[in-house]
């Protein structure tokens, strides 16, 4: 069986298609700004920059009732490293980098959220 011009053609397309597809990302660089906020009792503390060239950097935090808690940025990612609260499930919750992710501690009324302008995943519940 031969080639015809046709096939040769539509097979050109789909190579470049497919080439195209995985080097967008490579291509058109996500410069997409993520903030995260941090709020303790209902007031901005602070909103950080995370983007991919940010340094370790440690925020330690003194809160009401004797209450200690020791927030990592790093890259893009931020996470709660130390906490006196007495469950923990801040430090649990790992590290968030993307909008919509959230840590809270309710002992020491801290929140910490990601705000950004990127199309949020779909995720197994949702309709």
């Amino acid at each position: 069986m031969r080639l015809k011009k046709g096939d040769l053609f539509i097979a050109i397309i789909l190579i470049i298609a497919v080439l195209g597809w995985f080097t967008k990302d490579t291509i058109w660089a996500d410069n997409i700004s993520r903030n995260a906020v941090l709020k303790v009792d209902g007031q901005i503390y602070t909103t950080l920059t995370l983007d991919s060239s940010n340094e370790r950097e440690e925020i330690p935090l003194h809160l009401a009732g004797d209450h200690f808690m020791r927030i990592v940025t790093e890259k893009d990612q931020i996470w709660v490293e130390e906490s006196t609260c007495p469950d923990k499930i801040c430090v649990i919750t790992g590290k968030i980098s993307k909008p919509g992710q959230s840590i809270v501690c309710l002992p020491t009324k801290t929140i910490i959220y990601i705000d950004g302008k990127e199309e949020m995943e779909v995720d197994d519940i949702s309709i």
